[in-house]
C-alpha cells in the first residue's frame, strides 16, 4: 500500500519531482529565516515554542521535564517536542539543536505529501492522489509550520501515519498492522492526547466492514495493548513525580475557559454576581482546577441564562474559528497573511465541496477512514478554545476532498465540452 512501484514512471517520477520541491522549498525558507519563525522570546520564555525549547535544555541539563514550572517537573505539556529537541541539544548548541529540529520538521513536511497521495490513492484513485499531492504542496502555512518549534508538523505526520495505518491495516487484516495502528496511536498522543479517543473511529469502520465479535475483540485488545504500553513510561513518570495517575496533562482548564468566552470577550455581568469570587480579573487567577471549574460554571450560565447565543457559538460559531484562518502566524516574506488567508479559505470551500459531493454520491462507507478522524478531530475541539492552529492538522484531509471536488469538476466541464462539440453532428 505505501510503495509506488506499481504506478507507472510518468506518476512515480511526478510524485518524486513534487516531494523534491516541497523540501527544497521548505529548507530554503527555514534556513534563509530561522528564528523569524518564533512566536516568543528567549529570555523571556513567553510562548509556546521557546518554552519547549527550555523544556528541552532542562532536559538535557537536569534530565527533567519542565515548563512554567522552574526546576520543578511538570505535568502541563506532553513531552514529545522536547524529547525531540533534546536529543538534538545532546550534540548541538541551542541555535544549532533549533535549526536541525527545524530541517527534520522540513522532511515531516516532505513525507506528509507522499502519505497524502498514498492515503488518497487507496481510496479515491490515482488521479484524485496526484492532484492531492501537488495541492498539498502547494499549502503554504506548511512553510510555517517547518520553521514553528511547535507540535504540528510532527502531529500532522503521525497523524496521516494513523490513517494510512488504518487503511492498510483494514485491506490486510494481520495482528501486526493493528499493532503498528496502536503504536502510532500512542506515539500521536505523546504529541496531542485529544487523540486518545481515534479507537472510537476504529469501533464505526469495524462495524460497517461487519466485523465478527471475534474479530472485534481481537483488533480491540492488540490496538489498545500496543497503544497503552507505548504510555506506560509517560504514567510512571508521572506517579513518580507527583502521586498520581495522569494519563496524560492537567492542561485542558485555560483552553476550555477561553472557549467558554464568546469571542474572548468578558462573560455577562450576571455570571459575576453569580459568582463574585471571579469578578476583578481573577477569572484566570486560580490553578487548572480553578479554571476548568469556572469554565463549566460560565457554560451552564451561558446555556441557562441566552441558550441560542450559547449554543450557536459552541457549534457554528467555534467552527468557523477553526477553519475561518491559516496556521501562518509569522508570514514567509513575499507571501503576506492576506494572500494565504485567501488561499487558505478557497482549499478549506473545496475541501467541504468535495465532502459534500462524496456525502450526495453515498460513498460515506468507502471514505470512512477519512471522514470519521476529520469529523473527530473537528468536533473533539468544539468544547474548547479554537483558532487556526487547532484546524491545521485537518486540513491534509480536506486537500485530498478539494482534489476529487476539483477532479470531478474537470470530468463535468469535459463532458460539458464533448457534448457541444457533438450538438452539430447531430443535427
Amino acid at each position: 500500500m505505501f510503495s509506488i512501484r506499481s504506478e507507472t514512471p510518468a506518476v512515480r517520477r511526478l510524485v518524486m519531482a513534487v516531494m523534491a520541491a516541497v523540501l527544497l522549498a521548505n529548507a530554503a525558507v527555514v534556513l534563509w529565516r530561522g528564528d523569524h519563525f518564533l512566536l516568543g522570546s528567549y529570555e523571556k520564555r513567553n510562548n509556546d515554542d521557546v518554552k519547549y525549547i527550555y523544556a528541552a535544555q532542562m532536559l538535557v541539563e537536569r534530565h527533567t521535564l519542565v515548563y512554567n514550572s522552574g526546576g520543578a517537573p511538570t505535568d502541563f505539556i506532553m513531552p514529545a517536542i522536547p524529547l525531540m529537541l533534546s536529543g538534538f541539544m545532546a550534540f548541538l548548541d541551542r541555535d544549532g539543536a533549533v535549526t536541525a529540529f527545524r530541517l527534520l520538521q522540513c522532511l515531516m513536511q516532505t513525507a506528509s505529501v507522499y502519505l497524502v497521495f498514498v492515503a488518497a490513492r487507496a481510496l479515491l484513485g490515482t488521479r484524485t492522489a496526484l492532484l492531492a499531492a501537488l495541492l498539498s504542496a502547494c499549502y503554504v502555512p506548511d512553510l510555517f509550520a517547518s520553521g514553528a518549534i511547535l507540535t504540528e508538523s510532527t502531529f500532522k505526520l503521525l497523524f496521516l501515519l494513523l490513517v494510512c495505518g488504518t487503511l492498510y491495516a483494514l485491506k490486510s487484516g494481520t495482528g501486526a498492522a493493528w499493532a503498528l495502528v496502536g503504536i502510532l496511536l500512542g506515539l500521536a498522543c505523546y504529541v496531542k492526547p485529544q487523540s486518545c479517543l481515534y479507537p472510537l473511529c476504529l469501533f464505526l469502520i469495524w462495524l460497517a466492514h461487519k466485523y465478527g465479535w471475534r474479530q472485534f475483540v481481537k483488533c480491540t485488545a492488540i490496538v489498545g495493548v500496543s497503544s497503552l504500553l507505548l504510555l506506560t513510561p509517560w504514567w510512571v513518570r508521572n506517579y513518580a513525580d507527583f502521586r498520581a495517575f495522569i494519563p496524560f496533562t492537567n492542561s485542558s482548564g485555560n483552553p476550555m475557559l477561553l472557549g467558554a468566552l464568546i469571542k474572548r470577550q468578558a462573560p455577562p455581568q450576571g455570571f459575576f454576581e453569580q459568582y463574585p469570587e471571579y469578578a476583578g480579573n481573577r477569572l484566570f487567577a486560580g490553578s487548572n482546577s480553578w479554571e476548568k471549574k469556572a469554565a463549566k460554571r460560565l457554560i451552564a450560565y451561558g446555556f441557562t441564562h441566552d441558550p441560542l447565543r450559547y449554543a450557536y457559538w459552541f457549534t457554528v460559531g467555534k467552527t468557523i474559528g477553526l477553519f475561518e484562518g491559516p496556521f501562518y502566524s509569522k508570514p514567509v516574506p513575499g507571501l503576506p497573511r492576506p494572500a494565504v488567508v485567501t488561499l487558505h479559505v478557497m482549499y478549506v470551500i473545496a475541501g467541504f465541496a468535495g465532502i459534500a459531493a462524496s456525502l450526495a454520491q453515498r460513498r460515506f462507507k468507502q471514505l470512512m477512514p477519512l471522514l470519521l478522524p476529520f469529523l473527530y478531530f473537528w468536533f473533539i475541539h468544539l468544547p474548547f478554545v479554537t483558532f487556526g492552529r487547532y484546524g491545521y492538522p485537518l486540513m491534509w484531509i480536506l486537500t485530498i476532498f478539494a482534489a476529487s471536488a476539483l477532479g470531478s469538476l474537470a470530468d463535468w466541464i469535459r463532458r460539458r465540452r464533448s457534448a457541444r462539440q457533438a450538438e452539430p453532428a447531430n443535427l
